[in-house]
């Protein structure tokens, strides 16, 4: 799954992604069209993103350890690099993720805001090979989702925050970008997505989500 094939049935999924993404960024993507989303709907959407990063790197090293990385074919091409140092980069990546959403949550708190509750996840992947496609994915999709919504942030706290999550995940993303044979910056300027069209993208990776 791909961002860019995503887009070209948007219309037809947009729905369906707003409905299991759950109550208020549901509300603020179906609203996207006539007001702004207010800056603590901003760290819920991003919240929501960061839960299913966190997740996904949970799940993912949990059910694969560094022998298994070590015995992937894959691994057969990246040389000098050895699979115990791409697995304690992925283990420093969990961790960031994690960071993140307790920093989020938090922040969110500060405000009196209710953080945004974890979904139920599907990942689907059946190897390592397959596992760092989906990480791939789900860093770029994060900062395109990023990008999309810092400008509308008012507050420079906020604003603050979101900026310094968004360039440790381009630092993820191209960390990824390498590891899948691409380039780690293949364009001079990341593109920014909306709300909708990051929801629709994330929605085939969650099962179910709190109301």
């Amino acid at each position: 799954m791909n961002l860019e094939t995503n887009r070209t049935t948007q219309d037809g999924v947009s729905a369906v992604a707003v409905a299991v993404v759950g109550g208020m960024i549901a509300a603020t993507a179906l609203d996207a069209q006539t007001r702004p989303p207010t800056d603590l709907e901003i760290l819920n959407y991003a919240l929501s993103l960061e839960h299913l990063e966190a997740a996904f790197y949970n799940q993912g090293l949990r059910q694969y350890s560094s022998s298994d990385f070590a015995q992937a074919p894959f691994f057969a091409k990246l040389g000098d690099v050895t699979a115990n140092e791409v697995y304690a980069y992925l283990s420093l990546i969990r961790s960031h993720e994690n960071t993140h959403v307790r920093s989020l949550v938090a922040a969110l708190r500060s405000f009196g805001a209710t953080p945004v509750s974890p979904c139920t996840y599907n990942f689907s992947y059946s190897s390592v090979e397959d596992f760092l496609k989906v990480a791939q994915t789900l860093e770029n999709t994060g900062v395109m989702a990023y990008n999309g919504v810092i400008g509308m942030i008012n507050s420079p706290s906020i604003r603050t925050t979101a900026a310094t999550i968004a360039t440790v995940e381009g630092r993820h993303a191209g960390y990824l970008n390498v590891l899948n044979n691409g380039l780690a910056a293949p364009a001079a300027f990341d593109a920014p997505r909306t709300m909708a069209e990051i929801l629709a993208a994330i929605a085939p990776f969650s099962r179910s989500c709190p109301a």
